[in-house]
């Protein structure tokens, strides 16, 4: 029997070359990602990256111009992952206004707390090559700086706004300072991953347990209600 060979339909896929590039590009940030944590900026080779990434140098300078331009990608991509989830809870905060003037239960606050702080555990805790790569970058100057807050702000800002119309309707303390409540939500997430080898010293369970992360989820969003909650 011979098999017909049917012509492309309107709206097919579209070629593997288009797909086999997002996978080298993605390929190329990740192996960008090591590299840049291991080394910073100024000690990344190109080189290395390319033969890690198993493509040829060429690729790189196509894709992203030059080493700075991928050390933006790698910026951009971590970020992104930062801010994702938050902007996300911002959203579903938002579907569940209430419609009349009614406080929101402290079950629900419990319920905000806690997704925030997963969000924020999860990304200190996934996310260890790219917090190398701030504290490598912290001193390079403006153009950092820029990005990261270009990034960070916006989301911290709506973060703040947020907490601010929670006051004005009596549903958290009026006396909490928003943006030192989120700092030190963020240090509290972020110390046990940030210094681990301190931590583990001290500590009778490894830090990538799920006990230990279960136990530091509570343990900040109990510290978080105490403070916000009348």
């Amino acid at each position: 029997m011979i098999e017909r060979v049917l012509p492309a339909r309107r709206g097919a896929p579209p070629p593997k070359r288009e797909r086999n590039a997002e996978q080298t590009r993605a390929r190329i940030v990740r192996a960008a990602e090591v590299e840049f944590a291991a080394k910073g900026f100024d000690g990344a080779r190109l080189g290395k990256i390319a033969r890690e990434a198993g493509v040829q140098q060429a690729l790189i300078h196509h894709y992203f111009g030059d080493k700075e331009g991928l050390h933006r990608e790698v910026l951009r991509g971590g970020l992104e992952a930062m801010t994702k989830g938050v902007w996300e809870l911002l959203a579903r905060m938002e579907e569940r206004e209430p419609r009349t003037k009614k406080k929101r239960s402290p079950a629900v606050l419990r319920g905000i707390a806690e997704a925030f702080v997963e969000l924020v555990l999860h990304f200190f805790a996934d996310n260890g090559a790219f917090l190398a790569i701030l504290r490598h970058e912290a001193q390079r100057g403006d153009l950092t700086a820029q990005i990261v807050g270009q990034s960070v702000r916006p989301v911290f800002d709506a973060f703040v706004v947020k907490f601010r119309e929670m006051q004005q309707s009596g549903e958290v303390r009026k006396d909490v300072d928003a943006r030192h409540l989120i700092l030190s939500s963020l240090g509290m997430a972020a110390f046990p991953f940030q210094e681990a080898p301190f931590v583990a010293a001290i500590w009778e369970s490894p830090l990538d347990d799920a006990r230990f992360f279960a136990e530091r989820r509570d343990a900040i969003v109990e510290m978080i209600l105490a403070r916000v909650l009348a």
